[in-house]
């Protein structure tokens, strides 16, 4: 089978890939059927990042050629897939955007759990009740990432939250209030 892939050229920290059509079997930089254009990340106009045959890649394309995942987003985001593919694209694009927000509850669990861990160590305040519940809230939203459940991540996320506010109050309501310094005379 042919795969469309990137074959990465340039030097150290200066990287620049040809886009081409090459055996499934060959090595990166093996024998290349054909060159289908390149990408420069290093160029600052983002238009000229991305040079592409179109022509020639709709050839291939028809001909039956798999784009790389990467490339396939390239030539999603340019409008050159068409059909199944396409429909595959959006359908990963909505995946991958799901999975971030999973990321973004997950991270702001993990922030709710340091908070409550150091809030903890400081305090006078029993606070282990709350410390467990965020732990328990962490390990229920780590689940959530991979098939990117959204709203369960969102609704653990907001627990998690709860919990941080409410061990907040207990903190403060721990700390002794201060006693008013006796006036000198």
């Amino acid at each position: 089978m042919v795969r469309i892939r990137m074959q990465r050229l340039g030097r150290t920290h200066r990287p620049f890939y040809r886009i081409n059509a090459i055996d499934q079997r060959t090595r990166r930089n093996g024998r290349v059927l054909e060159a289908l254009g390149h990408y420069d990340p290093m160029v600052k106009d983002e238009d000229k990042q991305i040079v592409l045959k179109v022509e020639k890649i709709k050839a291939w394309l028809a001909k039956g050629a798999q784009p790389s995942d990467t490339v396939r987003d390239m030539l999603g985001r340019e409008g050159l897939l068409e059909g199944d593919m396409k429909a595959q694209w959006l359908a990963d694009r909505a995946h991958a955007l799901e999975v971030g927000k999973c990321k973004t509850a997950l991270k702001t669990v993990e922030a709710a759990v340091a908070a409550i861990d150091k809030m903890a160590g400081d305090s006078e305040a029993d606070l282990t009740a709350f410390g467990n519940t965020t732990k328990r809230v962490l390990n229920m939203v780590k689940k959530t990432v991979g098939p990117a459940q959204v709203a369960k991540a969102e609704g653990f996320a907001a627990e998690a939250t709860k919990a941080l506010d409410a061990a907040t109050k207990a903190d403060a309501s721990a700390k002794p209030e201060p006693e008013p310094a006796a006036e000198a005379e």
